[in-house]
């Protein structure tokens, strides 16, 4: 065979010195690799599909026929159940798609579990992929706290001193217009600053005085208004809210623990007291990638996500190299075609009709019918 210029498309064709057929050689594997990374650049990136398909000169239609199978590839789990960090980073976040949690350190992912809302077993199923850290921040949301007390009970927990901040200025907003009010917002707002066991010895002095001296003031009660009945309520209850939120954090020992690093730390001098670095670098990306893709299917927009934070983590596989070994997405593809086809036909042995036929299904109610009944 000899080179015998080439093609249309410009294609080498090759020409055979015996009997002068010509023909070309097809590297279908180069040409699936191109097209995933097309995918995973789409994935990965805030470009619509019509901004991909018109870098590489085709139509949306074609692209959407490239990346059919690569939908079905799987990403792999990343999280090493033996490995102990000395800290990690767990927050939630919502998109269209479900809630997302996500465990980090300051440097890379470590996993991630999908749920309906943030609750305690969303969360255990989170830790689950884990081994226990020496220490964790938690941003306060709701099950965090108990998950790990019962999956990690001899974790170290911190919680995030801003999100203490947030909550106060929530009650007291940024400007109180109370002398109460504004204590207890300047005491919250001193939190991210201290760096000292001695300054938080002072800070505890000064909660405990805020106590004292405004007591009486906080325990103030107001009397249904006149005809109507009900219990009596606190005058100032914003003010002690407040209050009442960073006391329950003091006496729960969550505010300064990260001033005392766990013995065992490899580097205790990394040790922080927020979650700025999961919120700022990782929350923050896939809000912003969310947002961008929001027009996709949950189920899309769910793998776009998972790839994103695969990219993430430590050290991350080639996804060319999963995506070969997946056959592109088409055993995945294989298998939910079979199984759709199986969950179709009916199960005579149990009784069970198929989930989707053109019988008549037999119903004791109307609800299945559309419109007016005439």
């Amino acid at each position: 065979m000899k080179r015998n210029g080439t093609t249309g498309a410009g294609t080498t064709r090759w020409r055979c010195r015996s009997c002068g057929s010509s023909s070309t050689k097809h590297r279908p594997d180069r040409r699936l690799d191109a097209r995933f990374r097309w995918f995973i650049d789409y994935l990965t990136g805030t470009g619509s599909l019509d901004q991909v398909a018109a870098d590489h000169g085709i139509s949306r239609r074609t692209l959407n026929r490239y990346f059919h199978t690569f939908w079905y590839v799987q990403v792999p789990v990343p999280a090493d159940r033996f490995r102990v960090y000395d800290q990690l980073f767990i927050d939630g976040t919502y998109t269209a798609a479900g809630c997302l949690l996500v465990a980090a350190t300051r440097t890379h992912v470590v996993a991630w579990h999908w749920a309906r809302r943030e609750n305690i077993q969303a969360y255990r199923t989170l830790l689950e992929h884990m081994a226990p850290p020496l220490m964790v921040v938690i941003d306060g949301g709701q099950g965090a706290a108990t998950a790990i007390a019962k999956q990690w009970p001899r974790t170290i927990v911190q919680r995030c001193l801003v999100h203490a901040q947030r909550n106060v200025r929530r009650h007291t907003t940024s400007r109180p217009r109370t002398d109460a009010g504004r204590a207890i917002y300047q005491l919250a707002l001193q939190l991210t600053r201290i760096t000292t066991v001695e300054q938080a010895t002072e800070w505890i002095v000064h909660l405990n005085d805020f106590g004292r001296i405004y007591k009486h003031w906080l325990n103030e009660k107001t009397p249904p208004p006149p005809g109507k009945t009900g219990a009596w309520t606190f005058t100032h209850d914003r003010t002690r809210k407040a209050y009442n939120s960073l006391l329950y954090l003091h006496r729960h020992k969550l505010l300064f623990r990260y001033l005392d690093p766990p013995p065992g730390a490899i580097a205790p001098e990394l040790i922080t007291a927020t979650t700025n670095t999961l919120e700022g670098g990782i929350n923050a990306g896939i809000k912003v990638h969310a947002f961008a893709h929001r027009g996709q299917a949950a189920e899309h927009q769910r793998l776009m996500c998972e790839w994103w934070l695969y990219l993430k983590t430590e050290a991350p596989d080639d996804p060319l190299q999963i995506a070969r070994g997946q056959q592109w997405g088409k055993n995945a593809l294989a298998k939910a075609q079979a199984l759709t086809h199986n969950e179709n036909l009916a199960d005579h042995e149990t009784g069970r009709p198929a989930l989707y036929d053109n019988a008549i299904e037999w119903s004791n109610s109307q609800g299945i019918q559309k419109g007016w009944i005439h």
